[in-house]
């Protein structure tokens, strides 16, 4: 009988274990948030190109990637006050003949605005 009881208190234990890791896992995991309907402050001053979009990844912890070829000789221009990711990126890549495009897995990806027709 005590035998029983003992692999009673396991099981329970097993599953007590179980229940509170899978609540840390589900508690510790990110919650993603559509990044482009919330609002952060942006201080970033015009610069050359590819230290803004640095400055920019370092801010909103997302991943940049631009080649040298687009943003080498081009200057951002300055960005400030509170602003959406997408407004922030817009006014920073204002005539500069790039725009942005996020993949799957948000990442912002740099890329030449082709001209009408092509």
């Amino acid at each position: 009988m005590q035998v029983t009881i003992m692999r009673r208190i396991r099981a329970r234990s097993a599953r007590c274990v179980a229940l509170i890791s899978l609540a840390l896992i589900v508690g510790a995991t990110p919650v993603i948030v559509e990044a482009g309907d919330a609002t952060a402050h942006f201080d970033i001053k015009a610069q050359p190109l590819s230290e803004a979009l640095m400055a920019f990844g370092v801010q909103t912890g997302t991943i940049v990637m631009a080649s040298s070829e687009l943003t080498t000789g081009k200057v951002s221009k300055p960005v400030a006050g509170e602003l959406t990711r997408q407004e922030a990126l817009n006014r920073m890549l204002q005539g500069s003949g790039l725009k942005f495009e996020t993949n799957a897995n948000g990442t912002i990806l740099i890329v030449r605005i082709n001209p009408a027709g092509l």
